[in-house]
């Protein structure tokens, strides 16, 4: 599963992190314009990208500008 993360800007603590459902990494990947054959562990997301990733957030999800937000590709 990989996840929206956001991160409070004062501290840089993770405040709160969605899980990405319907995108798998390779489909991720292409959209944030990232190479696919690039081992990646966090990528820095741009409010507007954060924005479009939440199509795929099961929880209400509204860009806070108090944080950094940043994809986290994990495997299972």
């Amino acid at each position: 599963m990989n996840y929206l993360e956001a991160y409070d800007k004062q501290t840089g603590l993770l405040v709160v992190e969605y899980p990405l459902r319907g995108i798998d990494v390779p489909d991720l990947k292409r959209m944030l314009g990232i190479d696919e054959s690039i081992e990646i562990y966090g990528y820095d997301l741009l409010p507007a990208q954060a924005e479009e990733l939440a199509q795929y957030v099961d929880d209400p999800f509204k860009v806070d500008d108090s944080c950094d937000y940043q994809v986290g590709f994990f495997r299972e």
